[in-house]
C-alpha cells in the first residue's frame, strides 16, 4: 500500500456523513465489481496485515469490531460519495 497516500476508512466516511454504522460499506458493497483494488480501495486481511490493523484500531479510524479492513483511495471515496449522494 503506498503509504503516504490519503486514506479513508469506512469508519471516517460514516462519521464524517453522519451516517449510521455500515451505510458506507453497504455502498462498497454495491460498487465494489467496478473498483480496482490498489487502485480504488486497498483491502487489509486480518491474518497478513494484523499490525496494521490494530494501529488503525488503535487510532480511531476503524471499528472495533472490524476484522479485515477497507480503506479508500481519492477515487475510491469520492465514487462512494458520489454514489451516497445519488
Amino acid at each position: 500500500m503506498a503509504k503516504s497516500e490519503k486514506t479513508w476508512s469506512l469508519r471516517e466516511i460514516d462519521q464524517a456523513r453522519g451516517d449510521s454504522k455500515g451505510t458506507a460499506f453497504l455502498a462498497f458493497k454495491q460498487l465494489k465489481d467496478s473498483f480496482d483494488e490498489g487502485r480504488d480501495y486497498y483491502y487489509l486481511s486480518a491474518s497478513q496485515d494484523a499490525r496494521e490493523i490494530e494501529s488503525l484500531r488503535k487510532a480511531g479510524r476503524i471499528y472495533e469490531t472490524t476484522v479485515n479492513a477497507i480503506l479508500l483511495t481519492e477515487g475510491g471515496y469520492s465514487a462512494i460519495l458520489d454514489y451516497l449522494d445519488g
